[in-house]
């Protein structure tokens, strides 16, 4: 969240103040973007989907039972055809 408001704040000042602080923003965006922080954020905010979507579906079809194993690839793929089959889709 912090990293949201920095960003929005930057954006902001920096196109208030004009092109070249505009510029020195995108290549402080492209560090953080390259950071390992970063990344694992970004690992973590699809793994977090990805329970959060299985939870929903497990809900949607009745079992009421969210599925708790971490890492589970059938599980995984089988998502996608879940939510094709929640959707009718198929």
């Amino acid at each position: 969240m912090k990293l949201l408001l920095a960003l929005a704040t930057g954006y902001v000042l920096g196109a208030r103040s004009g092109g070249e602080h505009l510029d020195e923003l995108v290549r402080s965006l492209r560090a953080v973007r390259d950071t390992e922080e970063f990344r694992d954020l970004v690992v973590s905010l699809r793994a977090q989907a990805g329970h959060t979507l299985r939870d929903l579906a497990a809900m949607l079809e009745g079992s009421g039972e969210p599925t708790s194993s971490a890492g589970d690839a059938e599980a995984a793929s089988d998502l996608v055809a879940r939510v094709r089959d929640l959707a009718g889709l198929r």
